[in-house]
């Protein structure tokens, strides 16, 4: 839980301040520091400290784009508190707050005046071990020279559909917007408890995307003549399949809260960023 003090107003009326000793951050490959200057003169005036202990931290910065904030959404699960998402990227369709805005939003966040966004990750088990991915996790051939495989998913148990294609992507209604949207998967509302299933170049014509319940658990089996297939999970955990592994996913209980930068209209940010709705011919 985040770091909370009451300060008493009054006997009636009370004001919650969010307390920011130690903040954790993570930032993009070659960030130039200079953009930071202000952020950091802002950390010296009000005696902040930089830890590399998330379990120190009362909170977590990301410096970067979609990517950097999918780290430091990994780095939340040790320890729940919020993650403050700052664009320094290109798209930023969930880091939303500008580096201007930062100091702002700093300021909020210590008056408990600010948006949450809540996003789930899945869980997903490979083997004995556990892994947990906020997009999604990916089944699929090694490279353009790897043979086509074929993907047996099951939902509890039950025989779902084989998929003869290039592999298959399992995503989180945050993922849906990610690689998934790019192979022709639905865009799903992230207060839906619910995973996508999108075959990437599949052979046949009739392999359409599904939507399925978050809470059944998937389990699959994979085989390509070549034994060249590949699970990765938020394009970061990648693992060659062998015959034998055993690979399931679920959606977790486990969430990341987001710090966003004004009214959370999840509509506003797919016309927004995505360009949802607009027309091609101009």
């Amino acid at each position: 839980m985040e770091n909370k003090i009451k300060v008493s107003k009054s006997s009636s009326q009370k004001k919650i301040i969010n307390k920011i000793n130690r903040v954790k951050i993570i930032r993009k490959e070659y960030l130039e520091e200079d953009k930071l200057i202000h952020f950091y003169d802002y950390m010296k005036l009000n005696k902040i400290e930089e830890t590399e202990d998330t379990e120190k931290a009362d909170l977590i910065i990301s410096f970067g784009g979609d990517g950097t904030l999918l780290i430091a959404a990994k780095e939340a699960l040790k320890k729940d508190i919020p993650v403050m998402a700052v664009n320094m990227g290109t798209l930023g369709y969930l880091a939303d707050i500008s580096s201007k805005d930062v100091i702002q939003m700093m300021e909020k966040y210590k008056k408990n005046q600010y948006i949450v966004d809540e996003r789930t990750f899945l869980k997903v088990k490979y083997n004995e071990k556990e892994y947990y991915a906020l997009n999604d996790l990916v089944i699929s051939k090694g490279g353009i020279a790897s043979q086509i495989i074929n993907v047996e998913v099951y939902a509890n148990g039950t025989f779902v559909n084989k998929y003869r294609a290039d592999g298959i992507i399992i995503a989180t209604p945050t993922g849906s917007t990610a690689y998934s949207l790019s192979a022709g998967g639905s865009i799903v509302h992230p207060n839906l408890r619910a995973l996508s299933i999108t075959p990437l170049s599949a052979q046949s014509l009739t392999a359409r995307p599904i939507i399925i319940d978050g809470n059944e658990v998937l389990s699959f089996k994979v085989f390509s003549r070549d034994n060249d297939t590949h699970l990765n999970i938020d394009g970061r955990i990648n693992f060659r399949i062998k015959l034998e592994d055993e690979i399931s996913a679920v959606m977790s209980s486990k969430k990341v809260r987001i710090i966003r930068r004004g009214k959370s209209d999840y509509y506003g940010i797919l016309r927004e960023k995505l360009r949802w709705g607009e027309s091609s011919v101009k």
